[in-house]
C-alpha cells in the first residue's frame, strides 16, 4: 500500500499496482502527478510528494514491468487569441518527466526539426483510453540506442615487412 499525499493536502492510499503513470509536470505547479485505476475507472491526481519519491515508490513495489521514462514536452497556456479563439501557449514549451511500462505504447511518431524540441509522439493506451504524448526523446534514444556514427573513411592496409630468414 503507497501512502500519498495529494496536492489537496489529502491522504491517498492505494496499491502500487493500480498506478498506471508517474508524471512530474511541465508546469511545475505540483512536483508530481499519477493516472491510477482502482476500479471505477481512470483517474488523475496532482500530489504534494516529490517525483522521484514516487517514481521509487512505485518500482520498489514491481507496480510497472519493463518501465521506461521520457522527458515530456508541453505548452503552457497563458491565454485565448480574441480574433482566432486559439489558445496562446508559453515560449519555450516546458519540459516535464512521465514514468510508464512500455506495454502501454501502441505506437510512435518521429517528429523532425520542431521549433518546441519535440522529437517524438507518443501513442497509449491506458486500459483502453488512447492518450498521446509529445516528448523530447528520440526513437533511438527510447530505445537506449545510441545514433549511428559516421562510417569511418576506407583505410588502406599498412604493408607486412617480409621476414627474413636466418636472421
Amino acid at each position: 500500500m503507497l501512502h500519498l499525499k495529494t496536492a489537496a493536502g489529502e491522504r491517498l492510499e492505494i496499491i502500487a499496482s493500480s498506478i498506471l503513470a508517474v508524471f512530474k509536470p511541465c508546469d511545475h505547479v505540483q512536483p508530481s502527478a499519477i493516472i491510477f485505476d482502482m476500479g471505477t475507472g481512470m483517474q488523475f491526481e496532482a500530489l504534494s510528494d516529490q517525483y522521484g519519491f514516487v517514481k521509487k515508490a512505485v518500482i520498489d513495489n514491481m507496480a510497472m514491468i519493463n518501465p521506461i521514462e521520457v522527458r515530456l514536452v508541453e505548452g503552457t497556456q497563458i491565454g485565448v487569441d480574441t480574433r482566432t479563439g486559439q489558445p496562446v501557449m508559453a515560449a519555450p514549451f516546458n519540459e516535464g518527466r512521465l514514468f510508464i511500462p512500455r506495454d502501454m505504447i501502441v505506437g510512435r511518431r518521429e517528429i523532425v526539426d520542431d521549433p518546441n524540441g519535440i522529437k517524438a509522439k507518443l501513442f497509449l493506451d491506458m486500459r483502453g483510453k488512447r492518450m498521446v504524448f509529445n516528448v523530447a526523446d528520440t526513437l533511438d534514444e527510447m530505445d537506449g540506442v545510441d545514433p549511428a556514427a559516421p562510417a569511418p573513411a576506407a583505410s588502406l592496409p599498412e604493408p607486412i615487412a617480409p621476414i627474413s630468414e636466418g636472421a
